[in-house]
């Protein structure tokens, strides 16, 4: 095969990296093009101050805010074949990442590959091997439909908000606010917030909300965190219900009074371009039927690119993608679709039965992904990610746990393909001890399995 059409959505991180290995086939038959509505690359990475709509009247996609600095070092966040240069820090802000993200595309001669200011209207089955693709350039209002050999999503699943149903939050008198729409902390100045939610948005924002708010009350029902926070912010159980204009009970009965609800309560993934008989269905916040959480498995020409939650992602994406342009380009056969169908199965009974995960967790990772990243890896007799950023990754995890407040002020390499090395910050005097270079073996704590 030397002739190829493909059509990626999206020229976000995964978007940019499905163009690089599709271009990087150096096949004189490929016809690549890359979506993005935006008028830039970066997809969620690309920063505004705007929220809700943007100036063309489309909803605002990115969920970054203003300073946000990354929850994983950039030695375990980069692709593997493009380390970030000339970065001191290894926690770094939003606008270091799209930078970035730029670099990339530029080294990879990527942008002659995508159509800027382009909103994909509309994805269907031609046949049983072709997609036809409805595009509208949102500068002329002019519609365009091709037809393409594979379609690669990779819009993002970080910009429709989920509003969890409260009892009485509809007639609550605060302020409710998403976390995607959260970009200052001077915002909500002698406030009191409450967050819903524990994960990494809701950590992050109750350790930027302690500088300027008089009090956070950061709501969840995992198990308490066992971190050290600011003596303004509160671990409390889940809100059960908004009582009036501004108290809150609590999952334990416990009532709270505060003026604002930050709801970091994750996203929805969404395809509204995806026509009914793409074969492929989204409920209670899953993607489904897909083998390995990427093809789908009614027409296996077409793939999304980071559905998985709580990765290391654009190691991941580099692995997914470069699994399925060896499928689409002929390098190597997917299995049979009893096949894989039989081996989703599998995978759900194993998460319900043996994890004991509910369905709306089927494409949530956090340890689990190495296994994943390995079995990818194997089906594409790929390189694997190195081990050094699977240990690395999992050490952060646990330093994040017991220091919410200073670990992003940690400093990391990693050594060789198995270890790492840092500069760890010590909260009590303010100093940087040296660490000596790590490697852990499968008997040691820092393995998470």
């Amino acid at each position: 095969m030397s002739h190829l059409s493909v059509a990626v959505i999206g020229a976000g991180a995964a978007g940019l990296c499905a163009a690089r290995h599709l271009s990087a086939l150096g096949w004189p038959g490929l016809r690549l093009r890359v979506f993005e509505q935006a008028e830039f690359v970066g997809g969620t990475w690309v920063y505004t101050d705007t929220v809700d709509t943007d100036t063309r009247g489309l909803p605002v996609h990115s969920s970054m805010y203003s300073n946000l600095r990354t929850n994983l070092p950039k030695e375990v966040m980069a692709f593997p074949d493009f380390p970030f240069q000339h970065l001191e820090e290894s926690f770094v802000h939003h606008s270091q990442v799209l930078d970035y993200l730029k670099q990339y595309c530029e080294h990879f001669k990527l942008e002659k590959f995508i159509k800027f200011n382009t909103v994909v209207e509309k994805v269907r089955p031609a046949d049983d091997t072709k997609w036809t693709v409805t595009t509208k350039c949102l500068k002329t209002s002019e519609e365009s439909v091709q037809e393409f050999d594979s379609v690669m999503v990779c819009n993002g699943h970080y910009s429709v908000p989920v509003i969890p149903s409260i009892p009485g939050l509809d007639t609550f008198t605060g302020q409710v606010i998403h976390s995607h729409n959260y970009r200052r902390p001077e915002d909500f100045k002698d406030r009191s917030v409450i967050i819903l939610g524990g994960g990494a948005s809701g950590t992050d924002i109750s350790i930027e909300l302690s500088a300027s708010a008089s009090s956070v009350y950061l709501a969840h029902n995992n198990p308490p965190l066992p971190t050290v926070l600011p003596d303004n912010v509160h671990q409390v159980r889940g809100v059960k219900e908004c009582l009036g204009d501004q108290v809150f009970l609590l999952n334990d009965d416990t009532r709270i009074e505060a003026g604002v609800i930050l709801l970091a309560t994750g996203y929805h993934y969404t395809y509204p371009f995806l026509a009914p008989d793409c074969g492929v269905t989204v409920s209670q916040r899953r993607v489904s039927p897909l083998f390995k959480h990427l093809v789908n498995i009614n027409r296996p020409s077409m793939c999304f690119v980071g559905i998985p939650i709580q990765i290391c992602p654009f190691p991941q994406f580099d692995l997914q993608i470069r699994y399925f342009v060896k499928t689409i380009s002929g390098q190597i056969a997917l299995p049979s679709k009893a096949e894989m169908l039989d081996s989703l199965q599998k995978e759900e009974e194993w998460r319900r039965e043996v994890l004991g995960l509910p369905d709306k967790y089927f494409h949530k990772m956090g340890t689990l992904q190495w296994r994943y990243n390995k079995e990818m890896a194997a089906l594409g007799d790929l390189e694997p990610i190195c081990d050094g950023v699977e240990n690395l990754y999992n050490a952060v995890h646990e330093r994040r746990r017991q220091g919410l407040p200073f670990y992003k002020k940690d400093k990391y390499s990693l050594v060789g393909k198995e270890g790492y090395e840092g500069f760890i910050f010590d909260n009590e005097n303010g100093k940087y001890s040296r660490m000596d270079p790590v490697f852990p073996k499968k008997d040691d704590p820092l393995f998470i399995v």
